[in-house]
């Protein structure tokens, strides 16, 4: 029940919070009376920034009581919604006040949601790369009608109106899971992370129980590493539709942008976590994470008399990242279940998604956007060039894991051989 809750959630949350959020920095842009690029990025940098801290002060409550996280997040959704009404007047201090209402925003959504998908998702008999798949079309499909609808509205209609209309939506999509919560908290299976018979196995008769738990502390700290220069692409996610309005000034522009690179990870997802559950794609992942990059580049050269380029440029991004993500992300969550670190391997993911991101738009506040591009499409090429080694490693990490063995190998991801 609480599974179908949760995507009853996500589709609910995404679509009313793109209608207005998805548009936070280009209408800081619109409305600034000056220094409008820097304060746009400013919000953004702000956002991430705070995200990053909050969420390892807090992630002890969001990882127990995810639903009421979830429902609570309609506190910080009114503050920095209301914000936006007066960015004309005062810039400075509204800026600071979103960059705040939207990091708890994110802190109340991203961890509390990935930690209910990894309690759910780890007793169930399909694939966990299906249910990505499955979620993530779920969280796109929402995106791109919130992100298109939202667009037209921002061009055509008051933006008062289009936020209480947000409030609501949000409000719909979030009660339900909270009741169910409520109802049955004093179920002692409730938000409790699941443990494998290996993971139990190893607990029980493990012969070397301090070595073991070393290997799984190693696992999860590769793939933290790893996930600080993936996860940039966030960075040129959130910047390219303040980009191509800055270019044409008009909120339909952006849309369309969000619309196609979330539409098409969707499909991507989509695809490629159906083809993960049969096929090796380790070198499909490889191209599509160097595709990101090499396109994210690409974008800071497209000029209003080539705009159609920007959109052809965003759908190849969309492509390359759907592949490249529910690859990692896949195999990321298989490993870390067998060794009983789901909850940690997905705090660690979503701690380095707000790290990355606010270390690439910073360069933003005192730089040209462009270089923001730059930054992020490079860390995603080095990202995708390590993914290959970064899995073997932490598949060699595993088989000591369960074979109780010592641990024989240097296994740092950057590795430096002595002549």
């Amino acid at each position: 029940m609480q599974s179908k809750l949760l995507k009853f959630n996500r589709f609910m949350a995404n679509f009313s919070t793109k209608l207005v959020g998805g548009f936070v920095p280009v209408i800081v842009y619109n409305y600034a009376p000056t220094n409008k690029m820097q304060l746009a990025i400013l919000t953004c940098a702000i956002q991430y920034l705070l995200s990053f801290c909050l969420n390892l002060i807090l992630k002890k409550y969001l990882v127990t009581k995810p639903q009421i996280f979830l429902f609570l997040r309609l506190i910080p959704i009114i503050l920095y919604e209301i914000l936006l009404l007066f960015v004309n007047k005062y810039p400075l201090m509204c800026v600071i006040g979103i960059g705040f209402g939207y990091s708890l925003s994110y802190v109340f959504k991203n961890l509390p949601t990935e930690v209910l998908f990894a309690y759910n998702n780890a007793t169930k008999k399909s694939g966990t790369g299906v249910q990505l798949a499955l979620s993530k079309l779920i969280d796109n499909t929402a995106i791109i009608l919130g992100t298109i609808i939202g667009g037209i509205a921002l061009d055509y209609w008051n933006l008062e109106i289009l936020i209480i209309i947000s409030i609501l939506l949000y409000l719909i999509g979030s009660l339900p899971i909270l009741v169910f919560y409520l109802v049955n908290s004093k179920n002692n299976n409730i938000n409790q992370e699941y443990s494998t018979y290996a993971h139990m196995a190893l607990k029980e008769q493990s012969l070397d129980k301090k070595n073991a738990n070393s290997v799984s502390k190693k696992i999860t700290k590769t793939y933290l590493l790893f996930y600080f220069f993936q996860e940039s692409y966030n960075a040129v996610y959130i910047l390219m539709p303040l980009l191509i309005f800055s270019i044409t000034g008009k909120f339909t522009d952006s849309a369309i942008v969000g619309a196609l690179f979330d539409g098409f990870v969707g499909i991507s997802s989509y695809i490629f976590g159906k083809l993960e559950h049969k096929k090796d794609i380790t070198i499909l992942s490889v191209i599509g994470g160097i595709l990101v990059g090499v396109m994210s580049i690409s974008l800071i050269f497209v000029t209003y008399s080539t705009i159609v380029a920007f959109y052809v440029l965003v759908v190849v991004i969309g492509i390359g990242y759907g592949i490249t993500y529910i690859f990692m992300y896949n195999r990321m969550l298989m490993k870390t279940k067998i060794v009983g670190r789901n909850t940690t391997a997905v705090i660690n993911k979503i701690n380095m998604y707000f790290l990355s991101t606010f270390f690439c738009v910073s360069f933003g506040l005192y730089l040209p956007i462009t270089v923001c591009f730059c930054v992020s499409g490079s860390m995603s090429i080095i990202a995708s060039l390590l993914s290959p080694n970064v899995e073997e490693r932490t598949r060699r990490m595993l088989v000591d894991h369960l074979e109780d063995n010592e641990i024989k190998e240097d296994y740092r991801i950057f590795r430096i051989r002595k002549k």
